[in-house]
């Protein structure tokens, strides 16, 4: 290689800094949400809920994880997917929380059963029921303004990554292009 090939080489992974941090945070992303959709299956194994919503949760980390491996590769529809990944895993999270405080709030309470059989516990678990009540709205809608925030600012950071992705494809010099299209690191 020349000294022309080697600075321009140098140039291109200058540029594509935004783009590397857009690939390690989709993959980071990726392996956390597979993280805890394993938890979420393995707690939840009893809860017809809690299945779908750890199944939903390992269907965006695949996704997660296959984008961004497009987006190293500099597949300009990687961002979308993986914009529209964080919108579809916000919009997951928040029909769960949601279904949760309906079920929380219309059904019977958690001491129900064991307030049934005995009067006198039934009395004793009355503070506890209402406590357990307030905790269940709290977690719930930490759960939606999480989802709403983190996914939400997620989808708007791999969208701002168009323009960046775009203006390193304009720039740099075809052969480095096919390199790294030719899944090579940036």
């Amino acid at each position: 290689m020349s000294a022309e090939h080697l600075g321009q080489l140098a140039a291109a992974r200058r540029s594509a800094g935004k783009i590397r941090r857009a690939v390690s945070i989709a993959k980071f992303d990726g392996v956390s949400i597979g993280a805890f959709a394993i938890l979420t299956l393995l707690f939840g194994l009893t809860s017809p809920v809690s299945i779908v919503l750890a199944l939903g949760m390992g269907a965006a980390a695949f996704v997660e994880l296959r984008a961004g491996k497009r987006l190293r590769c500099l597949d300009p529809t990687a961002i979308r997917t993986l914009a529209i990944n964080q919108l579809a895993l916000g919009s997951l999270l928040i029909l769960y929380a949601l279904f949760s405080l309906y079920t929380q709030f219309t059904g019977p309470g958690a001491y129900a059963e064991a307030a049934a059989s005995d009067p006198a516990l039934a009395s004793a678990l009355k503070p506890f029921e209402s406590l357990t009540r307030t905790l269940s709205l709290a977690v719930y809608a930490l759960i939606i303004v999480i989802a709403i925030f983190a996914q939400g600012g997620l989808a708007l950071f791999y969208f701002s990554r168009a323009r960046h992705l775009q203006a390193y494809l304009a720039k740099t010099p075809p052969w480095i292009i096919h390199l790294q299209q030719a899944d090579l690191s940036l």
